[in-house]
């Protein structure tokens, strides 16, 4: 994977992440499965740029 590529899915996995926190924000009393939905971007936009990072090495 080139360093721009990887930078890319570097931004846009942060950018899910921080989109499961803002969720959480903007209603603050979510159901369960809206928890489970926000919990799991925000999981996969904070172990996806790990899991890119240990793949390149």
């Amino acid at each position: 994977m080139t360093d721009s590529r990887r930078n890319q899915l570097r931004f846009v996995l942060v950018f899910v992440a921080l989109y499961g926190l803002i969720l959480f924000l903007i209603r603050p009393d979510p159901t369960r499965a809206q928890t489970i939905f926000r919990l799991t971007l925000v999981g996969v936009g904070v172990l996806g740029p790990v899991w890119v990072h240990t793949r390149d090495c």
